[in-house]
């Protein structure tokens, strides 16, 4: 492996890392949200799950589409399509002024968080050819992806307490922007 696949190689793990911890953390640093939600916007607890359960439902429905989609149209594309939607859809959700619309927007984030996911899996498969690469990429990524899942909580009430409640969505915005850039300029088109 020449110098400048090895970089390019290690440039689609970062963009494919990034998605694996916005997948995360959005699961678990909404639950820390959800007091703040029922006083600013007024929800109850029927909408506290939706806010939860919308995403999650989301993104397990769209697993198998969004495989097809990537077999059809490139891993790459699809990918870069759905980092786009996750962050646009994240804004959707930090700048909800109803219940109604951040339940909404919850599940159009999940619906693309769920593609993150799937085509994360397909590119680093196709990415990495060497069975010693992908087992390291295949680690790295589960890494982040715990770490993600495990430091959402904290990550939240930190972003609380510095920001608001909205940033626990706002922050996907530059995130979506840079794994977008990256993923652009390092993964391999591939179908």
């Amino acid at each position: 492996m020449t110098q400048a696949s090895a970089r390019r190689n290690l440039l689609a793990l970062l963009a494919i890392c990034l998605g694996a911890l916005m997948f995360g953390l959005e699961i678990t640093s909404v639950p820390v949200i959800l007091p703040t939600l029922e006083r600013v916007l007024h929800g109850d607890f029927q909408d506290m799950q939706w806010v939860m359960n919308a995403y999650t439902l989301a993104c397990t429905t769209v697993l198998m589409a969004t495989g097809t989609l990537a077999d059809r149209f490139g891993r790459k594309r699809v990918f870069a399509a759905s980092v786009a939607a996750f962050g646009a859809t994240s804004a959707l959700c930090g700048l909800a002024p109803s219940m109604d619309i951040l339940i909404a927007g919850r599940f159009l984030q999940g619906l693309a968080g769920g593609a993150m996911l799937i085509c994360s899996i397909a590119i680093l498969s196709h990415q990495f050819q060497d069975a010693r690469a992908r087992s390291r990429a295949f680690a790295t990524w589960g890494i982040v992806s715990g770490i993600g899942l495990g430091f959402g909580p904290l990550v939240g009430s930190g972003l609380i307490a510095l920001a608001g409640w909205k940033w626990i969505f706002l922050v996907h915005i530059p995130l979506a922007l840079l794994t977008l850039a990256v993923t652009i300029g390092a993964v391999s088109e591939s179908r």
